[in-house]
C-alpha cells in the first residue's frame, strides 16, 4: 500500500487503520532517518574513522524499520479482534461468559503492538543518541527529526496500550504491560531529549 493509500486509508471513516497503527508509521519514519543519516555517514570518505561504527547502527535502524511496519498491521489486526469480541452474542449465560473471555484476550492482545511501538521507540532514541555525537554534521537536522519522531510515536503508542489495559480484569496482566510502558517511555523521553538538545546546539553552532 502506498503512503497515499494508507493516509487515504486512515482518514476514511472505518476505526482501522487508527492511532495504534499510525502511530507505528511515525516509528518507521523515525527508524528510517537513523538509518539514512547512518549510511550518508558510513558512504563519506570524511568519515573513515566512524564508518564501521555507523554501518552497524544503520543495519540495527533497519531491522527496527521493518519491526515498526510488522506493528503497523498487528495493531489492526489486534484492534479488529477486539470489535469481533465485542459483537459476539450475549443471550445466555454461556455465551456472556464466552464473550467477556474473548474480550479480555483480545484486549490484552491489542496492548501489545503499540507497546512494542514504544520499545522500538525507545531502541530508536538510542541509537539516534549516538549517532549524533559522530554523524554527517550535514545531516543533524535529520537525527533530530528522528528522535522528535520517535518520541511522537511512542506517546502516541503509550495512549494505545493505555486504553486497552484500563478495562482489563487481569490486574496482573495490567500492571505488568503499564510497568513496561512507563519503563520504555521513561527512556525515550530522556534519551529524545538529549538528542534534540545537542541537535539544536549544533543548529546553533554549538559544540
Amino acid at each position: 500500500m502506498s503512503l497515499s493509500d494508507y493516509a487515504q486509508r486512515l482518514a476514511s471513516a472505518d476505526p482501522t487503520p487508527g492511532g495504534g497503527s499510525a502511530a507505528a508509521a511515525v516509528g518507521a519514519f523515525a527508524a528510517g532517518l537513523v538509518r539514512m543519516v547512518a549510511q550518508l555517514t558510513s558512504n563519506s570518505p570524511k568519515f573513515a574513522d566512524v564508518a564501521e561504527r555507523a554501518m552497524v547502527l544503520g543495519v540495527s535502524a533497519a531491522e527496527i524499520v521493518d519491526a515498526y511496519v510488522i506493528c503497523i498491521d498487528d495493531d489492526v489486526v489486534a484492534f479488529d479482534r477486539v470489535s469481533a469480541a465485542y459483537k459476539l452474542p450475549k443471550n445466555t449465560d454461556e455465551e456472556k461468559g464466552a464473550r467477556s473471555s474473548s474480550i479480555q484476550k483480545a484486549l490484552a492482545g491489542a496492548a501489545e503492538p503499540p507497546l512494542r511501538v514504544v520499545e522500538l521507540a525507545h531502541r530508536t532514541c538510542a541509537l539516534a543518541a549516538e549517532l549524533v555525537n559522530f554523524g554527517n554534521p550535514n545531516a543533524v537536522s535529520d537525527i533530530g527529526c528522528a528522535a522528535a519522531f520517535a518520541q511522537a510515536a511512542a506517546k502516541g503508542a503509550s495512549l494505545n496500550v493505555e486504553i486497552n489495559v484500563k478495562t482489563l480484569k487481569d490486574r496482573a496482566a495490567a500492571d505488568a504491560l503499564t510497568s513496561r510502558l512507563h519503563a520504555a517511555m521513561a527512556q525515550v523521553n530522556v534519551q529524545s531529549e538529549v538528542v534534540l538538545g545537542k541537535v539544536n546546539a549544533l543548529l546553533k553552532g554549538g559544540a
